[in-house]
């Protein structure tokens, strides 16, 4: 009888054992996931790190706010050289004014902004304004404004390496511009939807017209490494101006150009001379701001609408609706 009672103690000690090792696991495991997770311990940099991989929406309108910590490392110029933003959905005002208070606390530290749909002449020249040392600029869409500054603008970008516009078409004198303010300009991309139908003729003034934009870049951007022109409207005209002019090039794009002609001379010339060289029936797959359409003119008989005939002078964008 005494030895199955001392047995049964025996069981129930090894039972309490089993049990006091089994709760003070999760214990220790709790007490070292509260030591990870105060956040506060991290070392500036770390936190500075994440809450940039948040996005400039979401630091200035929630992180900012909910400590005394994040607001000043939210407020360190650093965590503003890289400004990506995309439209808040159909808020461009309120997209407007915070990209102005991210421009603002780079404090001329800005190198690199993005903007998807909301920029107009106003928040452009406001950029240029106070973004000296910009180096890479993107802009998906111009929102309708004053126009008049962009030329104006443009001559402040002295350090600019990369341009890139989508849904966007440039005038000659934007890019004669680039080129005597801009000597660093590297790589260019202005690429737009593709009319697939050119509603002009084939005279001397339409083929002027078809080719002002490439002959500009020949004939002023000599420094240029890499180049885009998706959807462009231009002729082998245009192009032997590129590959007479830019002659460093590396890169060039030539998807969805539907109006040369590479299968004589013209396509050696760009096999010879450039490396990485993408051909007018290649796939847009991978481009997130280039789609073909049919023309609105064609549809709607409407010649304002056409991006094939348009005679821009100004960055102007045609307004598709959602993208």
């Amino acid at each position: 009888m005494a030895e199955k009672t001392l047995g049964k103690r025996k069981k129930e000690n090894s039972y309490k054992d089993i049990a006091e090792r089994t709760v003070s696991k999760p214990k220790h495991q709790c007490q070292s996931e509260q030591q990870i997770r105060n956040w506060l311990a991290l070392p500036s940099d770390v936190t500075a790190n994440i809450l940039y991989r948040i996005g400039v929406i979401d630091i200035l309108k929630n992180a900012q706010k909910v400590c005394t910590t994040w607001r000043k490392i939210c407020k360190d110029p650093a965590m503003w050289r890289v400004i990506h933003m995309g439209e808040i959905w159909r808020m461009h005002s309120q997209s407007q004014e915070m990209c102005k208070d991210a421009v603002n606390r780079s404090q001329g530290q800005l190198v690199d902004i993005s903007i998807v749909n909301f920029i107009n002449d106003e928040l452009f020249q406001y950029i240029a304004d106070r973004s000296s040392q910009l180096k890479r600029l993107k802009i998906v869409g111009w929102h309708r404004g004053t126009h008049g500054y962009s030329i104006l603008a443009l001559k402040k970008f002295l350090m600019l390496e990369e341009l890139k516009i989508y849904k966007i078409k440039i005038s000659k004198e934007a890019i004669e511009t680039i080129g005597s303010c801009c000597p660093m300009l590297k790589t260019l991309k202005v690429n737009y939807e593709t009319c697939m139908y050119w509603h002009g003729g084939t005279d001397e003034k339409s083929l002027m017209i078809r080719n002002r934009t490439a002959i500009a870049i020949g004939e002023n951007l000599h420094g240029l490494r890499h180049l885009e022109l998706i959807g462009n409207n231009m002729t082998n005209i245009g192009l032997q101006a590129i590959l007479d002019g830019c002659g460093h090039l590396e890169s060039l794009d030539l998807r969805q150009c539907l109006y040369i002609d590479l299968k004589g001379d013209m396509g050696k010339k760009c096999s010879e001379k450039i490396k990485c060289l993408k051909l007018p029936e290649d796939s847009l797959e991978g481009c997130l701001y280039v789609h073909q359409k049919i023309c609105l003119r064609c549809e709607y008989d409407n010649e304002a609408a056409c991006l094939g005939g348009m005679d821009f002078e100004d960055w102007t964008t045609v307004d598709y609706g959602d993208d």
